[in-house]
């Protein structure tokens, strides 16, 4: 475990897991149903959109390349990796959710999901040609965490592999359980110029309270909001190359 000493675990599994039954006791299960909650369909349209560019950009072999979700959770974005041509049984999934998980198994037997610790992994260095976190780092206020996190991912990742980080770059004022993935911070965390280099960045959904709105009353002027003012962009995908 980088960084690690075997006397202190380097995440508590229970606060998140605390965490995740709180915001949706709170928030309702249906907060970020595409089906339930006409609020979610443009954020995640513009979320798949940013994706999908991403890996246009870095040309990758969907047939062979050996994927890597941190932070899976029921496998939404690699099932859009296999709508998009990947081979599923190359593609792999960790989440600290057990329940998450089980879904994710459930759904796509074909994919390798286990219940396992972003901070600790059990793959080998240099394993998958593409490594991706989506929204992980915006809870790992723990700067410790975060940073053991990102080198999990470097480390596991083949050189001149590349890593797709999507996450916000805005945090809720006032609220301790978020931390922006701001420019700054990624640079930090993925070690950018020692170990790893930004490729380019694209545009995902914007800050919540106004991209679920529009999705929800003004669909047809989120993409026109969202090409006008670019500021109010709150989810970025960083696509970034392992150096080492």
């Amino acid at each position: 475990m980088p960084g690690g000493d075997s006397a202190a675990p380097m995440t508590s599994i229970p606060d998140t897991q605390d965490w995740y039954r709180e915001y949706y006791a709170t928030n309702g299960a249906d907060r970020n149903s595409l089906l339930q909650n006409a609020g979610v369909l443009f954020q995640t349209l513009a979320q798949d959109a940013a994706t999908i560019r991403a890996l246009r950009s870095i040309q990758i072999n969907a047939q062979s390349a050996q994927v890597l979700d941190v932070g899976c959770g029921e496998g939404a974005t690699l099932w859009l990796l296999i709508r998009l041509g990947f081979e599923p049984s190359n593609l792999f999934g960790i989440d600290i959710q057990d329940k998450r998980i089980l879904k994710a198994k459930a759904r796509n037997p074909l994919s390798t999901f286990m219940s396992a610790d972003a901070t600790s992994q059990v793959f080998d260095g240099q394993t998958f040609d593409m490594t991706m976190a989506s929204a992980l780092f915006i809870h790992l206020t723990d700067e410790r965490l975060a940073k053991a996190a990102a080198s999990e991912m470097i480390r596991v990742t083949k050189s001149n592999g590349n890593l797709l980080v999507s996450d916000w770059r805005y945090a809720k004022p006032g609220n301790s359980h978020y931390k922006a993935l701001s420019p700054t911070r990624l640079s930090e965390l993925f070690e950018v110029g020692k170990r790893t280099k930004i490729v380019r960045k694209f545009r995902g959904p914007l800050v919540p309270p106004l991209g679920r709105m529009l999705s929800s009353y003004l669909a047809p002027t989120y993409f026109l909001v969202h090409a006008l003012l670019p500021f109010l962009t709150g989810h970025v995908t960083t696509v970034l190359r392992k150096i080492e």
